[in-house]
């Protein structure tokens, strides 16, 4: 199953000639490619994928409803022969402007004349709402990112490095079916948790700190996308404090996702709560995110957010409070959006841990 006959009606409503995809992502979406070489070119009622001779044979078992051909001279050659072979010889091309190079985009205008035209398109909104197909994978993502985070926390100890604790995490997704990390795996402790985005470096993990692991698998390509913050050892005042502002902020934005709300209104239901707690200044980035193909994708939950949620979108539902140079945390989860709720992806449990008490 794939895209195909979504991406074909948007050409018609956008009355385009044709559309040609080069992005990994959109060949995996609208094609089902996996391979690493080829272009795909469609109209609204015709469907090509051209490879060279190492993926034809993946390329025709993979892209159901598309016509495979394999290029003997040029990439350009055999776009060219298509067109003719269709008797296409001018019209409206929409191309991906977020991922075609210059010199690729030259090209393209050097080799058709000037009744071709072209205007660039984004194609992310059409992957928003997941099909079901879509939803069984980042249901196992998921569920490889829990059930290898159970398995990371009784081998954590002080005195490891951020990057010890982070090779037992991805090996331990790797175990249960991960193909690779959703993205580079975070672990901040200590004075580096008040870094949203801190990988894991060689800092050795003291007593006392807080540890932000913000990590996710990968399953047929579809990424999970969680983050959890534990204490090592008892936690103090202060800890206990941040965490129950940040984990009542979380599951209040959990409980507002629904279809019909605005990725705005959903920031402030989260953000308006910590305001009120008096760390507003320190919660920095959007509440969150949608999650697919790829780790960030539509829809947006932020301040700036001209999104609107939809049954069977997927988003991420992750505030923080970041002290800088000295503390921070963040919890998240993914949801997939229903008409009158939600249904969570990650099931983690969600109260302070502290290891070794």
């Amino acid at each position: 199953m794939n895209g195909l006959h979504r991406l074909q009606q948007y050409i018609k409503d956008q009355q385009l000639t044709g559309v040609i995809i080069i992005s990994p992502t959109n060949l995996h979406y609208f094609a089902g490619f996996t391979g690493t070489e080829a272009f795909a070119f469609i109209t609204d009622n015709k469907a090509y994928i051209v490879t060279d001779f190492r993926y034809t044979e993946q390329a025709m078992n993979q892209c159901e409803g598309y016509t495979v051909i394999q290029y003997s001279t040029t990439v350009m050659d055999a776009f060219v022969d298509i067109l003719n072979e269709h008797h296409i010889h001018e019209g409206l091309f929409g191309v991906e402007g977020k991922y075609m190079p210059v010199d690729t985009y030259e090209l393209l205008c050097d080799t058709l004349d000037e009744r071709f035209n072209f205007t660039s398109i984004n194609l992310a909104t059409l992957r928003a709402v997941k099909r079901d197909d879509e939803l069984i994978y980042m249901r196992e993502a998921a569920r490889i990112g829990d059930e290898a985070f159970a398995a990371l926390l009784p081998q954590l100890k002080v005195g490891m490095t951020e990057n010890d604790a982070r090779i037992i995490l991805e090996s331990e997704m790797l175990k249960r079916g991960s193909e690779e990390p959703s993205f580079a795996t975070i672990v901040a402790s200590g004075h580096r948790s008040s870094m949203p985005h801190g990988v894991a470096s060689d800092k050795i993990i003291e007593e006392g700190d807080f540890v932000t692991f913000d990590f996710g698998a990968v399953y047929k390509g579809y990424h999970s996308d969680m983050t959890r913050t534990i204490v090592m050892g008892k936690a103090n005042e202060e800890q206990k404090e941040l965490y129950a502002i940040v984990l009542e902020a979380q599951q209040r934005g959990v409980n507002a996702v629904k279809a019909g709300i605005s990725g705005k209104e959903l920031d402030e239901v989260s953000r308006s709560y910590i305001r009120e707690k008096g760390y507003g200044s320190a919660f920095h980035h959007g509440l969150g995110h949608g999650v697919g193909l790829d780790i960030h994708e539509q829809p947006t939950a932020s301040p700036k957010s001209d999104s609107t949620l939809e049954h069977n979108m997927i988003i991420t539902i992750e505030p923080g409070i970041y002290l800088s140079g000295k503390i921070g945390l963040r919890i998240e989860d993914s949801v997939i959006v229903k008409t009158d709720g939600y249904e969570l992806l990650t099931h983690s449990p969600k109260e302070l841990i502290e290891i070794g008490v």
